[in-house]
């Protein structure tokens, strides 16, 4: 089975064109960048962004860092340097025309870059590159419903998707073990019905602990909790700096303990939550946000379990299920594929038994694309 790597998702660069990095920002001095991308604010694509030896380069060739605004003030809230921002420039969604500047042998070049939003985490998107001799799609981290690949207009022409040179495509979730994930919308709503019912039986003064799998990328969590349970999730002073810089992107969290019985949680066990939030509640319902773990999930499965009278699971995914993932390739049919972090396979038609699902549910069978998938796919 694919795992996610340790370290840089991406090695960075961009072949088509030469000068160009996304999401690595190592070994600058053999790299010899003309422009940096940073698609999103999570560790594994920002690898090497604040040392010193970056900065240096950037200033002594006037480099620059192009994200979102979103990005950038992560970047800020995290940097090491003051001086960083300086070369940080924010990029709006939609297209941006920028002058690659000329470095020893390479000219200068014009290059339009248009953002698209990656449905990953906040502030996450994707970069469409368009050269006079390529067109060059890099997905970043992305979770993109099969249903909705014909909305994106950024990828279309006149209805009909744009020819792509070359994709650098995110395949996280390329193995056969993950071939489907529930959309995010249908696990929280299990998720708030059990969260509702937890809190309000009745009976016993009751808390919740949340458990992420990364430090961003939950929000629409939080503000669901928000909207429809009328709770703030309590974070700690770590992740307030940042979120108190977007209330009005993520109105969900707070960092006022005292007043609400969610908490955004460090802890990896369900045990002992007093030194998380000051309210010594008698119970705690212990929540793990995730999708590595559920591995062999199908659409007639639960995507929430009860592992423990006070621990349950959510099948929360922010990349792509594989199927997402060969519906989205196989729609754009890229002349060059390249995947991160693991090597993009399409091993059409093969099956395999499925002997388990998440903690408990079990299901043997026969796994393919759907039929009428397939035919999607190849017309």
């Amino acid at each position: 089975m694919y795992q996610r790597s340790i370290g840089s998702a991406f090695n960075g660069k961009i072949q088509e064109i030469p000068g160009v990095w996304v999401d690595n920002f190592e070994n600058v001095t053999s790299a010899k960048p003309r422009a940096y991308f940073l698609s999103h604010c999570h560790s594994d694509h920002m690898q090497g962004l604040h040392s010193i030896t970056l900065l240096d380069y950037l200033t002594k060739h006037n480099v620059y860092i192009y994200t979102t605004d979103l990005s950038a003030a992560i970047i800020d809230d995290e940097k090491r340097d003051p001086r960083i921002m300086e070369y940080v420039k924010v990029l709006k969604l939609g297209s941006s025309l920028i002058t690659l500047p000329s470095i020893e042998d390479e000219a200068e070049i014009l290059v339009t870059v248009t953002l698209i939003p990656a449905g990953h985490s906040a502030g996450a998107v994707m970069f469409l590159f368009q050269t006079v001799s390529y067109t060059v799609l890099f997905t970043g981290d992305f979770r993109i419903n099969t249903s909705d690949v014909r909305k994106y207009a950024a990828l279309h022409a006149n209805g009909v998707p744009i020819k792509i040179n070359a994709m650098y495509v995110d395949t996280t979730f390329i193995d056969y073990a993950y071939e489907d994930f529930p959309k995010r919308s249908e696990s929280v709503d299990v998720l708030l019905r059990e969260l509702d019912q937890w809190l309000n039986n009745g009976t016993v003064n009751r808390g919740v602990a949340l458990h992420t799998s990364a430090k961003y990328g939950y929000e629409f969590v939080f503000n669901e909790i928000y909207k429809r349970l009328g709770v703030k999730v309590y974070v700690d002073e770590d992740r307030w700096k940042f979120y108190r810089l977007i209330p009005h992107l993520v109105p969900g969290v707070t960092n006022d303990s005292k007043h609400t019985k969610i908490h955004l949680c460090t802890k990896r066990t369900e045990n002992n939550h007093i030194t998380c939030i000051p309210n010594n509640y008698p119970q705690f319902l212990y929540v793990h946000l995730s999708a590595m773990k559920w591995t062999n999930y199908s659409p007639n499965l639960k995507s929430v379990v009860h592992v423990t009278q006070t621990r349950m699971d959510v099948c929360f995914a922010t990349h792509c299920s594989r199927s997402e993932l060969m519906y989205f390739v196989n729609y754009f049919s890229p002349d060059k594929i390249v995947g991160f972090p693991n090597p993009f396979v399409d091993r059409r038609g093969v099956k395999r038994k499925i002997v388990k699902a998440c903690d408990g549910q079990t299901e043997i069978r026969e796994k393919k694309l759907d039929k009428g998938l397939l035919k999607e796919i190849f017309g």
